[in-house]
């Protein structure tokens, strides 16, 4: 619990109506955390900036990460994906972290350290850095270029193989203990019983009855909501 006296600070969340609000606000409630989410409309979320310090903001939270503004140091994870999706007001200024990797790679270093993993479905670069605690990554990409740029961002050990054929695909389907589900058609055929599938998306109910266990969106949700409390100063 945090002590009486401890002044609570209001947090601009922009959002465009997805759970992640509901998820934080509910995590900042359940823990008595003494911030106060405050949803913010706006297509222009950096123009707050200067004034988060200013009105007393722990900081600015975004439901997706946009190109670092100016002025802000990034941490280490917010270089690496070259995206910002958390702004906190530090001592010594503003602090930009990406916290949706940092959310990635602990969930993955969780539940399925050292796996084997193909990737489907829309390429998400930012994310590839954080897909470090896995043994291999393969991916299925629309070109070979495309593929190859996003592996490229792991590190080497765990670079795999890019797939552009149905053929190709099913094969690494067959070697792969994990399946990275991004969004869009999901072939069925794919799915055998000794994958886990991590999901982005919802899936549909067929989906459940073909793998041992799928991971969905709310459950990156829920690590992700604690990487931003703990980037905000307020680790649970």
């Amino acid at each position: 619990m945090w002590p009486a006296y401890h002044k609570t600070r209001p947090v601009a969340f922009l959002h465009q109506g997805t759970p992640f609000f509901d998820r934080f606000l509910a995590e900042v409630v359940a823990l008595r955390l003494p911030l106060f989410p405050y949803p913010v409309e706006g297509e222009a979320p950096w123009r707050l900036l200067p004034c988060l310090a200013p009105l007393g903001f722990a900081g600015m939270v975004l439901d997706e990460g946009l190109p670092p503004p100016e002025g802000v140091r990034l941490e280490a994870e917010a270089v690496e994906a070259g995206l910002v999706d958390l702004v906190a007001v530090g001592l010594g200024g503003l602090v930009g972290q990406y916290t949706e990797g940092v959310a990635l790679e602990r969930f993955l270093s969780a539940h399925f350290p050292g796996a084997k993993a193909l990737w489907l479905g829309p390429l998400r670069p930012s994310l590839a850095p954080f897909l470090r605690p896995l043994a291999q990554v393969s991916v299925a990409a629309p070109s070979f270029a495309e593929g190859d740029a996003f592996l490229a961002r792991l590190p080497e050990r765990a670079r795999g193989h890019v797939a552009l054929r149905r053929e190709e695909v099913e094969a690494l389907a067959l070697k792969a203990d994990l399946l990275l589900y991004a969004g869009g058609r999901l072939l069925l055929e794919l799915l055998q019983p000794f994958h886990a599938l991590l999901a982005w998306v919802p899936v549909e109910p067929r989906v459940y009855e073909r793998v041992h266990g799928v991971h969905g969106p709310e459950d990156l949700l829920a690590f992700r909501v604690r990487a931003a409390l703990e980037a905000l100063g307020y680790a649970p």
